[in-house]
């Protein structure tokens, strides 16, 4: 694996052209295009390359060199990349404080070599049966479209507990069937601001359960619009990690057939920033709030918050969570980078049964980061609930921690 430290190569005269070469999948346009901005430079950082390059996802660099321009005057930004393994027909399996879950996924996460997404899933856990595909079309550069499709299908047992998962106070049961199908179109501002709206429709209807808890009279019928815009700053390579800015706000609107509307607003946030390379400072913050809806069905989890020291089978109305932290590269190997990380985390959250709620804890996670495989990594850790004297686990597969 190719790993730099702060570094800079001297172009003495400006750059005039990208090369690009290793692509065996991905269309060469999906890293030239980020590397534009170095037209016209005669000096390079060459971990500012690396961490646009990286930021595709879908490629790990080799090599990153100037070169002579056979064509004329100037130089040429020659990078050496190698696609990664994107395509992943998989068993998947699911383990948490709330249960588990097994299943089958065909995901392709450089689908057609244009940095699309496509995904077909199938999971059975206690209780539910889920099948879901989804295809995510990325905008081609900057004053483009993008758009997607998701369509989701589940027979489910629905439990909502307290914050003290399976362990605390059953808030609600009862057997739904959803059907929540969703289209969005995406349009890139800037190479870092992109926004986007959504138009989805969700059915739930009720099924015969027992012993029911706190059992809705009836199903639902609602049709949401959501726009969103996205911001992210430059990501920064300083050697072991990738570190990103990211702000995000999204507010849905909720046509609700014979029930209240439902209004709901969220913004999440993650700032990386490495105070010397391989040790970094890590947040994570979210926040939703939403009107009186038609509980239980437009309620959020826990991971609105960007915290994991609340069971997954924990829902609210509004929320808002910090996550605190710090990072530490362990070791480096070719395939990948193995990290820990601690972090304090605070959540407060309003429900349909419990009120201005406020937990806090610590969370600690073993981390691999990999180098070669177009998923951001893995990850195996627990949290504890302060407030509740409660523990949460977790392994994540997949998942940017």
């Amino acid at each position: 694996m190719f790993f730099l430290a702060v570094a800079g190569l001297s172009a003495q005269e400006p750059i005039r052209n990208i090369s690009v070469l290793g692509l065996s999948k991905t269309k060469s346009y999906i890293v030239e295009r980020p590397l534009q901005v170095f037209i016209g430079r005669d000096t390079i950082d060459t971990n500012e390359v690396y961490a646009l390059i990286q930021s595709t996802g879908v490629v790990e660099p080799v090599s990153i060199e100037v070169t002579d321009n056979p064509q004329g005057s100037g130089k040429i930004l020659a990078v050496t990349v190698r696609d990664k393994w994107s395509i992943f027909p998989i068993p998947i399996a699911t383990f948490n404080s709330s249960g588990w879950g097994a299943g089958a996924v065909f995901l392709d996460t450089n689908a057609f070599g244009v940095n699309d997404t496509m995904m077909i899933v199938g999971m059975y856990s206690p209780g539910d049966i889920m099948a879901s595909l989804m295809y995510i079309g990325t905008p081609d550069g900057v004053g483009k479209f993008g758009w997607s499709f998701t369509g989701m299908f589940s027979m489910r047992g629905n439990e909502s507990y307290d914050q003290s998962g399976k362990k605390g106070e059953l808030l609600q049961r009862y057997n739904s069937m959803v059907i929540n199908p969703a289209a969005g179109l995406s349009y890139s501002i800037s190479p870092f601001i992109a926004a986007s709206v959504g138009l989805a429709y969700k059915y739930v209807g009720l099924r015969d359960s027992d012993n029911p808890v706190n059992k809705p009279e009836n199903g639902v019928h609602g049709i949401t619009f959501s726009p969103t815009v996205t911001m992210h700053w430059p990501s920064i390579w300083d050697g072991y990690f990738l570190n990103e800015k990211k702000l995000s706000a999204k507010y849905d609107y909720t046509l609700v057939v014979d029930d209240a509307d439902v209004h709901s607003a969220s913004v999440t946030g993650t700032f990386n920033h490495s105070f010397i390379p391989g040790f970094r400072t890590t947040v994570n913050s979210g926040l939703v709030f939403a009107t009186p809806s038609a509980a239980p069905f437009f309620t959020s989890s826990p991971v609105s918050a960007a915290v994991n020291i609340l069971p997954t089978n924990y829902y609210a109305v509004d929320f808002a969570g910090l996550s605190l932290g710090l990072e530490k590269y362990l070791f480096k190997f070719k395939f990948g980078t193995l990290a820990i990380s601690a972090a304090y985390q605070a959540v407060y959250s309003n429900g349909a049964f419990l009120s201005n709620q406020f937990d806090h804890g610590p969370v600690a996670m073993l981390l691999l980061y990999l180098n070669r495989v177009a998923i951001p990594g893995v990850g195996l850790g627990g949290a504890y609930n302060v407030a509740r004297n409660a523990w949460q686990y977790a392994v994540n597969v997949g998942v940017q921690f």
